[in-house]
């Protein structure tokens, strides 16, 4: 019954940005939308924990833990995206840089990019779930180039035609995994459940191939190096609220996709190796993103490259694989997802206020957006790994998983990079937060607007920080047996 009232809700949401044109008004159905929808998600994670995963309209929708992760990530980091978009268009309205057919468009790229997720979350065919993928590169590509300027739309093309041909190698991808492992035509192959039971007879050659297409193609999405360029650009050109849902959820969904096909490889005998796929990546992410993050000016972008680095630790935590490397990696996706959404909406308001996204032309936010400065030193803390948020038990798992399997270079450099990325954003968010230059600061009106989104990904941060180990870990811990198997 949950599964349809979210359907219905969905259809609600596009239907409202389509017909209504009080903008105030399109926000608060949204808003009121999305908080059903998460309360669903809630109702829904009691019944799967219950009952281990739960399967609908004929086995085309089904959700275990693993994709339970994903939805709380969608639905909440959508909500406080929705929440914050509704003071974010009014201002845009208010200072003319859209007109409500615009705002309008943005409602309905909106619902397109948060049903492209569910749609690809919940489902258990392989093939609707890359028409899924396809359609959030669609809607973003739109959102990224929002604001039709030059460098946002240059973002947009740059971001479609990357993320398009990573995708198309994905989908060669999954074509030959299909052949190699379903030479006699059983359509139940486009299954995932099918698939999860074991398979019997593969050919091992064309699965290795498959998955090394899969796992470069569809890491494009993910924004692995190097195929991140898009990322730095996409993230910084888009709308705040937009880069907030697509760091926290939408990059988190690409390597989803990735991790449901390494579930079923992994099993295979003489194919282990392939976790060394999410090590090599993993550690390439690392290096590339922490020494770009020393380097950046413009705050957006160092947070772009700090979801590559993120990335970067979440893969190494599959690759090490274990029960602490693959606990870890799921817990890390979680805290960051509502990290770096955090620290995009508080940069939202702050080039709101500014109207510059340079660091060197920000200084004594303490003094002149002193709301805003706490939860971007909290976020920050969050990013970093410092205790007491999940963050750092996520990396205290990840690093004990790789010494335990003896992936000492790898947990060196994962070490060593950590400490570059600390002080990449000591560098840069602490100047722009406590640097005076000699003159008097007054307090910003702006400091007080959208403060409720930012308070909302807080007291999610919180709640993952305090549930992990109690509420969270049996979720936690079922989708990690479904990866172990």
């Amino acid at each position: 019954m949950y599964i349809y009232l979210a359907a219905v809700i969905l259809v609600i949401m596009i239907l409202n940005a389509a017909i209504i044109k009080n903008v105030n008004v399109i926000a608060v159905i949204q808003i009121v939308m999305l908080s059903i929808l998460t309360t669903i998600t809630f109702i829904l994670g009691q019944t799967v924990i219950q009952k281990g995963h739960i399967s609908l309209l004929g086995n085309l929708v089904y959700i275990d833990s693993l994709n339970l992760i994903q939805l709380f990530i969608i639905t909440t980091v959508s909500l406080t995206a929705a929440v914050y978009s509704r003071k974010y268009i009014n201002n845009s309205l208010a200072d003319k840089e859209i007109n409500l057919r615009k705002a309008k468009i943005y409602y309905i790229l909106f619902t397109t990019f948060v049903f492209s997720m569910l749609f690809l979350s919940v489902s258990n065919n392989i093939m609707a779930m890359w028409i899924g993928l396809e359609a959030t590169t669609l809607a973003t590509a739109f959102l990224i180039g929002f604001h039709n300027s030059k460098l946002s739309l240059e973002a947009a093309w740059k971001y479609i035609i990357l993320c398009s041909i990573g995708i198309a190698i994905g989908l060669i991808g999954i074509i030959l995994f299909i052949y190699g492992v379903n030479r006699d035509a059983d359509p139940n192959t486009l299954q995932w459940t099918f698939l999860m039971g074991g398979v019997n007879s593969v050919h091992k050659g064309i699965i290795k191939v498959a998955f090394t297409f899969i796992f470069i193609g569809i890491g494009t999405k993910v924004g692995f190096a190097p195929m991140h360029t898009w990322l730095s650009d996409g993230h910084s050109e888009a709308p705040s609220p937009i880069s907030a849902m697509m760091s926290g959820a939408l990059i988190n969904l690409a390597l989803y996709v990735i991790v449901r096909f390494y579930v079923i490889v992994r099993h295979i005998d003489g194919i282990q190796n392939l976790k060394y796929l999410f090590i090599v990546f993993g550690c390439i992410s690392l290096v590339v993103s922490t020494f770009s993050i020393l380097r950046q000016s413009n705050y957006k972008r160092l947070l772009a490259f700090s979801s590559v680095e993120n990335m970067g630790i979440i893969s190494l935590g599959f690759g090490f694989g274990g029960f602490a490397g693959i606990f870890g990696a799921l817990l890390h996706s979680i805290i960051h997802a509502y990290g770096k959404s955090l620290l995009f909406l508080v940069s939202g308001n702050i080039l709101s206020a500014y109207k510059t996204k340079r660091t060197d032309k920000i200084n004594a936010l303490i003094k002149t957006m002193p709301i805003n400065a706490l939860f971007l030193i909290v976020g920050m803390l969050v990013i970093v790994g410092m205790p007491p948020f999940a963050a750092f038990f996520s990396e205290f798992n990840i690093f004990a998983a790789g010494v335990d399997g003896g992936h000492f270079i790898a947990v060196s450099l994962l070490a060593f990079c950590l400490l570059i990325a600390f002080a990449g954003f000591l560098n840069a968010f602490i100047r722009m937060v406590f640097q005076h230059e000699g003159t008097e600061y007054r307090r910003m009106e702006k400091d007080k607007e959208n403060v409720i989104p930012l308070i909302i990904t807080m007291a999610l941060i919180l709640l993952v920080s305090c549930a992990f180990n109690n509420y969270l870990y049996k979720i936690l811990s079922d989708a990690v047996a479904i990866i172990n198997g």
